[in-house]
């Protein structure tokens, strides 16, 4: 099968992945059109058969920049496209540049879109959600696949009412967690602070899963600085090593030293899959007050890892846990959290039958080995249709 993925880069941990299980699993030719270049995940390209970078320009006003480039990366994709037909076109995270295209159709012979969250709240083009929502419209119509997870389904089709392809089901995968479950029969939680050099006997608290500033650390942190009671009792763990600007890393790194809390910053370096499950084996509590998020992986391996998940009303996740066999506790804003972390701090065994069950329900659906059937399964139906 020849396969184009159009991703925002092909450095990702997911996208990295997806070719190396598909590689492994189905006999197919895999390029990549990637929005922009990285080289910060440390991932290498060995999966890849091609990978062909957009073309974008420099202007002094990011803002300006940011759009003027969604034009620039569309006609690059298109003049990439021009003499190139494949199998399946499949566009993993569904960007801007990507629904200014109107002849994708023409260049392969199935369209897939994989929806990575925030695209319907999110994304715009030239600051305007609206023309982002109609240009997916008109995309939409071509489109032969959708693959997504079961419970975005509804979601997902409720948005793109001129889509009449079909829905297939398939979930990323973890390398992650496959290093995980690896390391917890070895290590301890214990063992594992220690290597990261966190303090012993403080209840690990995680504060978003990557370097955005979705994840509202400083919000959070500045909540949790209302308690000083527990500066005694928690360590703030603070991963940072993935789609983080320098200068938010620095003001994270700000609040966190005035703060009076112990903590470890992870940033500026890239973790390799055991270093990750290191840091999720460390972890008692994820606290997950992001603006928004689609149930990422990261999340599944805080669960996995028999961490105790805190998460916000607003994104959704009492109707994703559940068909996936987790369970978290629900808070309706920053401060209930932060006030609920303050009662399960001292109660964590009371915990240990739902942090169990969780680690039991992952160890059986967040393996790249079992997900990628899925996705392959997607593909040969689709071919067919």
């Amino acid at each position: 099968m020849e396969l184009l993925l159009v991703a925002g880069t092909a450095n990702d941990i997911f996208i990295y992945n997806y070719a190396k299980w598909l590689k492994k699993t189905m006999d197919c030719r895999i390029d990549v059109f990637e929005f922009s270049h990285s080289s910060f995940q440390g991932y290498g390209s060995e999966f890849y058969d091609h990978v062909q970078t957009a073309k974008s320009i420099w202007f002094p006003v990011a803002k300006i920049r940011r759009n003027l480039n969604v034009f620039v990366n569309a006609r690059s994709l298109k003049r990439y496209l021009q003499s190139r037909h494949y199998d399946v076109i499949h566009a993993h995270r569904v960007l801007p540049p990507l629904v200014l295209q109107n002849a994708l159709k023409e260049h392969c012979s199935k369209l897939v879109l994989t929806f990575w969250g925030g695209e319907f709240s999110k994304e715009t083009i030239l600051f305007s959600s609206g023309l982002y929502r109609r240009c997916l419209d008109k995309l939409s119509k071509q489109v032969d696949g959708i693959i997504n997870s079961s419970s975005n389904r509804d979601s997902i089709l409720k948005h793109l009412p001129y889509f009449k392809g079909s829905y297939k089901t398939a979930i990323l995968g973890s390398a992650p967690l496959e290093a995980l479950y690896s390391l917890m029969e070895k290590e301890s939680r214990e063992e594992s602070k220690r290597k990261l050099d966190m303090p012993e006997g403080k209840v690990s608290v995680m504060i978003g899963y990557s370097g955005k500033v979705l994840h509202r650390h400083i919000p959070i942190i500045r909540e949790l600085a209302k308690y000083p009671s527990l500066r005694d009792k928690i360590h703030i763990l603070a991963p940072m090593t993935r789609g983080s600007k320098d200068e938010y890393v620095a003001a994270v790194g700000r609040e966190l030293e005035d703060s009076g809390f112990s903590y470890s910053l992870i940033s500026g370096r890239f973790l390799s899959d055991e270093d990750m499950a290191r840091v999720r084996n460390a972890t008692d509590i994820a606290l997950q007050f992001s603006e928004w998020d689609g149930f990422s992986r990261s999340i599944v391996e805080c669960l996995c890892a028999v961490a105790v998940l805190v998460y916000g009303s607003w994104l959704d996740y009492g109707r994703l846990l559940s068909p996936a066999g987790f369970e978290g506790i629900e808070v309706d804003s920053i401060e209930s959290g932060v006030s609920a972390l303050t009662d399960i701090v001292g109660n964590l065994d009371h915990y240990k039958d739902m942090t169990n069950r969780n680690n039991e329900s992952g160890r059986h659906q967040g393996l790249w080995s079992e997900c990628i059937k899925d996705w392959v399964n997607a593909y040969k139906e689709l071919m067919k249709e």
